[in-house]
Order: C-alpha cells, then structure tokens, then sequence
C-alpha cells in the first residue's frame, strides 16, 4: 500500500510538474549591447513569478536585430528608435510596429582630443553612423551646433552630400554606429557620434559629452528618437507583450534610470 501511495505521489508531482512547464511562456527578446539592468533586474525576475520566460538575445549591431525578428527568431526587440523601425520596414517590407515606449537615449557628441566643440581645427575627422536614419540625426546636431549648414531644401533624410556650407572642412567617416566610440582612438578622428547603448558600453557618461542632443517633448519632429519594444506587425496585439509593456513601466524600472542610468537613458513613458 506504502509503494502505491509512494507511486501515486510521484505520479501527481509528475503530472504538476508538467502542467507548471505547459504553462510557462518563453519570449525572446533581441537587445545591443550589455546595457540591459531593467531587463535583468526587474523586468525578468517579476514576469517570471507569471510564468513568462524572457530570454535576452545579444547583438552587437543595428543591422541583425530586425532581421533577426521578421525571421521569427526572437519575438520582440528593444534597440531602436521609431525613425529606425518605419525605415527599416520601409526598406525590407516587413512590418514592425511598436509594442511600448521604452526610453530617449540623446545622441551625443565625444572626443578623446578636445574639450569643448570650439577647438575643433580645419579639416579634423567625424565619426558618424551610416544608417540614414541616425546619420542624418547627428547632421542636424551639427548644424544645431552651428558648425556646418544642410541644404534647406531637403525631402529626404540629410546625408553628408547635402551639406552646403563646411567651414572647417570637417572630414566624415561613415560607419556602422557600434563603431563610432574605437573610432576615438584613431588620431584622425576628433568627434565621434555615439547614443546612449553605445556610449555606457564604452564608459562614457553625458557629463563627458561636448555635446548633448536636446530632447523638446513638444516638439512633434522630435517624436521619431523615442526607442521602443518592437513586434512584427502580426503579433502586436499578443497580451504576453501587453504584460511585458506594463512591467517595463513599472516604477521599478523608473527608478534604474536615475540610479543606473544616470541621464544616459531618459524614460519616455512620463
């Protein structure tokens, strides 16, 4: 009788187990770079106690993270600006639409060689992303600057052949944004472009920045730097996303802007 008892137990706790794994819900996560403390510290542990596993996915690029999710093979990113992703889904066709607001990481301007814009010499080097969403973000900083003016008749996206007016006939080297911070190091490069991911990743902080993209949330144009979590457009409605939305604007995750963050990452859901 003991056995039977012992067998039946087993049974029950086999049959619990399974159910508790049939429950559990596994979503894939594609993020850049090492920058993921709400992630890893509340977003994670809380939606687990829900039955909702998060795996993160790291990249190291702008370029695999979208494909990677039209592929189905994470289900959800959280990397890039709304600019980004309506340009990105231009370009290839798939839809990707935004699950959440998640953060504004302002684009900065650093330098291993000056202090301040204003030493800038005849003919120095710029680093500068190549995608055109964000290369042509760091153009209207400089002109903003005022160290070059764009074409004022631009439609599209600015790129460096719409630059008019050089004085300092600064040289742009273009190149993919994960590459802009080692691009420092290069004697020929006096500024380089680098967000916020890319930025803390190297060490930097705002208060090193010569200079910082201002963020006006009354301004309509500006709306497109806004990061968020990314769906394709098939699974936006999923209420597992739904649920990972709500955590990511917990207060708990507010308060890691401020401790971890810094200013690097300013919330975009107040």
């Amino acid at each position: 009788m003991k056995k039977i008892v012992s067998l039946a137990l087993a049974l029950c706790l086999c049959l619990l187990s399974v159910a508790a794994l049939a429950e559990t819900t596994h979503v894939k996560v594609g993020v850049v770079g090492e920058n993921n403390e709400q992630w890893e510290q509340v977003i994670i542990p809380t939606l687990a106690q829900e039955g909702i596993e998060i795996e993160l996915v790291k990249f190291s690029d702008y370029i695999i993270p979208n494909q990677a999710l039209a592929n189905g093979d994470v289900d959800l990113n959280a990397f890039q600006h709304y600019d980004f992703m309506e340009q990105w889904s231009e370009d290839y066709g798939v839809e990707l639409v935004a699950v959440c607001d998640t953060l504004i990481a302002p684009l900065c301007i650093y330098s291993q060689k000056y202090t301040s814009l204003d030493e800038l010499q005849d003919g120095d080097g710029v680093a500068i992303m190549n995608d055109v969403v964000n290369e042509a973000r760091a153009l209207r900083m400089l002109e903003a600057a005022g160290l070059i003016k764009l074409d004022e008749n631009i439609t599209e996206l600015a790129t460096v052949a719409d630059i008019v007016e050089n004085p300092k006939n600064l040289q742009f080297s273009e190149m993919e944004a994960a590459l802009t911070a080692s691009a420092m190091s290069d004697p020929s490069i006096a500024i380089a472009f680098l967000n916020g991911t890319h930025a803390k990743d190297a060490g930097l902080s705002n208060d090193q920045a010569l200079y910082m993209e201002q963020y006006d949330p009354d301004n309509p144009d500006m709306h497109g730097i806004i990061n968020v979590i990314a769906a394709r457009a098939d699974r936006a409605d999923d209420p597992v996303f739904a649920r990972i939305a709500e955590v990511y604007h917990s207060d708990e995750v507010r308060a890691l802007f401020d401790t971890v963050y810094k200013g690097v990452y300013i919330p975009a859901w107040e």
